[in-house]
């Protein structure tokens, strides 16, 4: 994985970005979020913020973990 780089591509479900020791995921409902943060705790990486966008059906959030304990980020 690089820094400072955007992990997307048109088809994607999640929008994904590092940035430093974070990484920023972009969810488009609740349930993902859940999802999401399930399979991030597994390996270690901390939820530090979410941040919801707009309203009703154009709803994102968008959900910044820090990875834990100094280790390399784990993507699933």
């Amino acid at each position: 994985m690089k820094r400072e780089t955007l992990y997307n591509d048109a088809d994607n479900l999640l929008y994904v970005k590092s940035r430093g020791d974070n990484i920023c995921i972009i969810c488009n409902d609740m349930e993902q979020i859940d999802s999401v943060q399930k399979k991030m705790h597994k390996y270690g990486n901390i939820m530090v913020e979410v941040e919801e966008w707009d309203e009703d059906e154009n709803r994102k959030y968008i959900v910044t973990f820090r990875i834990g304990n100094g280790q390399k980020p784990v993507y699933n």
